[in-house]
Parts: C-alpha cells; structure tokens; sequence
C-alpha cells in the first residue's frame, strides 16, 4: 500500500512540474466596458470622467481623466474654448519604438470594439460599426473611425476612433471619444474646422 501511495506522489508530482512547462496564452482583456463608461458620460460632456485641470492654452483646457482604462498609460479630457461644451476624451494605450507591436495594438483595439454592442443614455442600445484602416509603416498616421450603426444622426455624431501615429521617436496608440457631424451631414457653406474634432495641437495630428 505504502508503495501505490508513494508511486501516485510521484506521478503526481510530475504532472504539475510538467504542466507549469506548459507555455502560458494570455488572452487581452477587452477595452468595451472602459469605453462604454466612457460613452455612457459622453452625453453629459464627461462630467463625472473629468478630473483636475493639467494644462491650458488659448484655445484649450485639458483634464485628467478619473478614468484610465485597462493597459492604459494614460487618459485626457480636452475642452475648446472656443466652442460651447465641446469636449473630447482620450486614452494612450500605447507607446512603443517598434512598428509591428504597436500595428498589432491598434488591430486588436480595433476588433475589440468592431461590432460591440453599448447601452449608452437612457438605455438605448447601438452596435459599434467602423471600416479598418490598415496601418503601414510607410506613412506616419492610420486611423479607424468607428461610430452608431443607427439612423439618427444626432446619435451617428458620437464617433470612437482608434489611432496610431508616429512621433519621432515613438509610435503611439490612442483610443478617442468625441462628437463630429457626418461628412454627408455637414453643409458646404458651414465655415466648419474639420480639426477641432480631434485633440488639438500635435498629438494626434500626422
């Protein structure tokens, strides 16, 4: 009897040496439910993600945000001066010299919000629907835009973009929550800065 016990020890003991031989898959854990808090708070210009005030120029004012998402080295809310509760956050996911990994990021950003489905104000559902633009290392900026699949347009407003450039020395991946009407929607004659949907100055610019 003493030998059998001894003899299931060993084996035992071998099966958990060999399984932590086994190479360990880390599956990414989603961003979705970050940036859904995110959404959630886009509607009332991020007043509850907004934290202290970090920095003001003459045309912006910029916040930390309360909420920094999973793997994120850091988050934003920027506000325009120049226009009445126009607000844009973002978040830093990444900032690395080489091309591949932060190509890789941004794919995987990507996919995790492609299709999502969010429950945003009051409730109302929507799926997430944006094209990929696929990054090369070639030009210095990628960005997909994704935005409601639905068919109010106050709502198709709303537009989450996943953005990677490149800043000498670094490559930079950023995820962005903020408001800009439909390029169909925005009337020729409308005297409209297409660059003031986006955090201004260089750092998401090419």
């Amino acid at each position: 009897m003493k030998k059998v016990y001894f003899f299931f020890l060993l084996f035992t003991a071998h099966d958990l040496i060999a399984q932590n031989r086994l190479p360990v898959f880390k599956i990414p854990k989603s961003v979705k439910p970050d940036i859904e808090k995110v959404v959630s708070d886009y509607y009332g210009h991020f007043y509850s993600l907004k934290g202290d005030k970090i920095d003001e120029t003459a045309q912006t004012i910029e916040y930390k945000s309360k909420l920094v998402p999973q793997g994120a080295l850091e988050s934003t809310i920027t506000q325009l001066k120049n226009q009445v509760n126009v607000y844009s956050w973002q978040a830093v996911m990444l900032t690395t010299i080489e091309f591949e990994k932060a190509a890789e990021k941004y794919k995987e950003l990507f996919h995790q919000l492609q299709g999502s489905i969010f429950i945003a104000y009051a409730g109302k559902q929507f799926k997430l629907k944006g094209e990929y633009d696929s990054p090369d290392d070639s030009r210095s900026f990628a960005s997909s835009i994704l935005s409601p699949d639905v068919e109010n347009k106050a709502a198709r407003r709303l537009k989450i973009e996943v953005a990677i450039n490149y800043l000498l020395p670094d490559w930079s991946v950023k995820i962005l929550v903020y408001e800009k009407d439909a390029d169909e929607d925005i009337r020729p004659t409308e005297n409209y800065d297409a660059g003031l949907w986006k955090v201004p100055d260089a750092k998401v610019s090419k």
